[in-house]
């Protein structure tokens, strides 16, 4: 009873929030143009809006949920920021063709049935005094807004069934209040302890035992290790999108998909023990730059004034190594090249025309044309992204200067597309685009090029 009290409510507000612009239009029109061309002309357009917003929102629903088990959150809100991606992987990804078919004929039954039931009949010529629809609209006005103001989006979140919680919602509603709060108190949704209890903690589990601690504070972390011989290799950080373990022969996976990854962790360090910070690339990012947990609402990358933080380039940069953050598409989604840039990372990107922040230092080098040989909504394939790795490799190696790069791949994101002739399974799926992304990744590895050496 709770979830369809709640979830009327919700439906109430979002179709009042609907129509009104409709209301207003309704209570400024002239009574002698009631039934005019212009209330026809403007009635049937907004109907038609109205419709094609309400099923678009259903149906694209459905995928969301799919993806990520819940209603439109704040990552529909961030998605739709960057167009160029979001549009080109919806039509690489689903056939809109198909969509805009159902759309339309959905639009074409309502608009039947509104017919059939005389609505637009009754609005074309009930002429009603304006004073009964100053009453009626400013009634409406004030039952719009004073539910979209006290009625809260986090009402329906009533225990730890994520799927009951979110059947009470409306996803519109559930969007619109993800834009007005895209971030969360961490002291509110968060249990925390002490920080000095936190820091005797953590005093007590960092240190190693060839280092000591060069203070005496309870909240002071700075160690000097002894007995380390420095070296000063090369570094290529690759970032592979969604390579879960679950794909992995290491981890119980009996398809061989990854016959290269698996055969470097047999010869490497290999951690079995470690988890997502996140269900986002971005959160992998600031994990990877800046050792940190995931904090709560947007991550670091996206967040304003993210520049100068303590990150992996200031230790590398400290050593005199070049940083370059390497991606196939435009860095500009997500903030990435403001927060590497930022950072003090180069910027290595297809450049799409999104110029980077002109508070930021940095030089971005456009990965041209002529080098791409397959692309999609999100970049480069893989095999193109790690050519432009060698590239950079080498300019910095005849250059004699020590580099290290955070490479982000995108073959494995949806679509799932990749050059023909690679592998021998079928575009489009997810388990092919994993074996396509081992498959360049074995490539990468074997590739003798003289700065990998």
């Amino acid at each position: 009873m709770k979830i369809l009290f709640l979830g009327f409510s919700f439906d109430i507000t979002t179709g009042l929030f609907f129509i009104t612009t409709y209301n207003i239009f309704l209570l400024a029109l002239p009574k002698k143009w009631i039934g005019s061309l212009l209330d026809k002309t403007f009635t049937y357009c907004y109907c038609f809006i109205v419709l094609l917003l309400m099923y678009f929102s259903l149906m694209a629903e459905i995928p969301f949920w799919d993806e990520f088990g819940v209603r439109f959150n704040f990552i529909a809100v961030d998605y739709l920021i960057y167009t160029y991606e979001v549009i080109t992987n919806i039509n690489q990804s689903y056939p809109l063709p198909l969509i805009i078919g159902i759309l339309l004929i959905l639009i074409v039954l309502s608009f039947y049935l509104f017919q059939e039931k005389k609505f637009f009949l009754y609005s074309f010529t009930n002429k009603m005094p304006f004073l009964k629809r100053l009453i009626m609209s400013v009634s409406l006005l004030i039952l719009t807004f004073s539910l979209g103001f006290f009625l809260k989006n986090n009402w329906a979140d009533n225990g730890n069934n994520l799927t009951v919680n979110e059947l009470g919602k409306n996803g519109v509603f559930s969007f619109f209040a993800a834009f007005r709060s895209n971030e969360l108190d961490y002291g509110t949704f968060y249990p925390t302890i002490n920080q000095r209890q936190a820091y005797l903690v953590l005093r007590k589990k960092l240190l190693q035992n060839n280092q000591h601690y060069l203070s005496k504070s309870n909240t002071e972390i700075l160690r000097e290790t002894e007995g380390e011989t420095l070296i000063r290799p090369n570094i290529i950080l690759l970032t592979i999108e969604s390579f879960s373990a679950e794909f992995l022969k290491s981890f119980g996976n009996t398809q061989n998909l990854t016959p290269n990854y698996d055969a470097l962790s047999a010869e490497s360090i290999f951690f079995t023990n470690l988890f997502a910070t996140g269900t986002r690339t971005v959160r992998g990012m600031e994990a990877l730059t800046l050792s940190i947990p995931p904090t709560p609402g947007n991550s670091i990358v996206r967040r304003p004034d993210n520049q100068h933080l303590f990150s992996v380039a200031t230790i590398v940069r400290n050593k005199n190594y070049h940083p370059y953050f390497i991606y196939g598409g435009d860095g500009y989604f997500d903030n990435m090249n403001n927060f590497f840039g930022g950072q003090g990372f180069d910027i290595v990107d297809r450049d799409r025309g999104n110029t980077l922040s002109e508070d930021i230092a940095t030089k971005r080098y456009r990965i041209p044309d002529s080098e791409v040989s397959f692309e999609n909504a999100w970049g480069v394939c893989d095999e193109d992204l790690y050519k432009q790795s060698i590239k950079y490799a080498d300019i910095n190696f005849e250059e004699k200067k020590p580099f290290f790069q955070f490479v982000m791949t995108t073959s494995n994101h949806k679509p799932y597309t990749f050059p023909n002739g690679k592998i021998n399974l079928p575009q489009g799926e997810r388990d092919a685009a994993v074996k396509y992304t081992d498959y360049a990744l074995g490539k990468f590895i074997a590739c003798k090029n003289k700065s990998l050496v």
